[in-house]
């Protein structure tokens, strides 16, 4: 048997860091479904061919003018009627928020403090469809004439203005957003 110096093993482990990077690249590029995701992460088949831009829009557009008529209203249940039970949405400031009653109290406190006299704008940029009943919404939103904004939010001129990212799913016969990503545009 033939024993390695430290140098050299670690010279070896080196080496094999490419060969290793390239097993792993390719167990997660590959199409089988036998791995198992992270606890609490559900998994869901995407077919290797994105489908066709055939499918309808009007349900998605259907929930930005649900959104857009609660957030005049200030009716925050209203507005989280929108999103999945187990919504999952990160802030503009980073924060995880989990649950769909977690987000409806949210805008209950934003609805009557900070933004109690906004307007929201939502601007649909894109909508790509990932299967018949899962797509992405990218949007630019903007949001005017608030009372005062939570720390850490920026502005500019009056004007908070932010990339949303929704994934909406079809569960039921209904399109809910089951993920939503807020990042800041300066």
């Amino acid at each position: 048997m033939r024993l390695m110096s430290a140098r050299t093993s670690r010279a070896a482990s080196l080496a094999a860091m490419p060969l290793v990077a390239v097993a792993l690249v390719s167990s997660a590029c590959s199409d089988r479904s036998n791995v198992a995701a992270p606890p609490g992460v559900r998994s869901v088949q995407v077919p290797a061919q994105p489908h066709s831009s055939s499918i309808p829009t009007d349900p998605i557009g259907d929930i930005v003018s649900a959104v857009t008529a609660a957030w005049t209203a200030k009716d925050a249940s209203a507005y989280a009627a929108a999103y999945a039970e187990d919504l999952q949405a990160i802030s503009p400031l980073g924060s995880l928020l989990t649950g769909r009653d977690a987000f409806r109290a949210q805008h209950v406190f934003l609805f009557n403090g900070p933004f109690v006299g906004s307007t929201q704008t939502i601007e649909v940029r894109d909508i790509q469809f990932l299967t018949g009943t899962i797509a992405i919404v990218h949007q630019d939103v903007t949001l005017t004439g608030y009372a005062f904004l939570p720390p850490g939010l920026p502005a500019s001129g009056g004007v908070v203005r932010n990339r949303v990212t929704w994934v909406v799913e079809k569960r039921g016969g209904r399109w809910e957003i089951v993920f939503q990503q807020m990042t800041p545009r300066l």
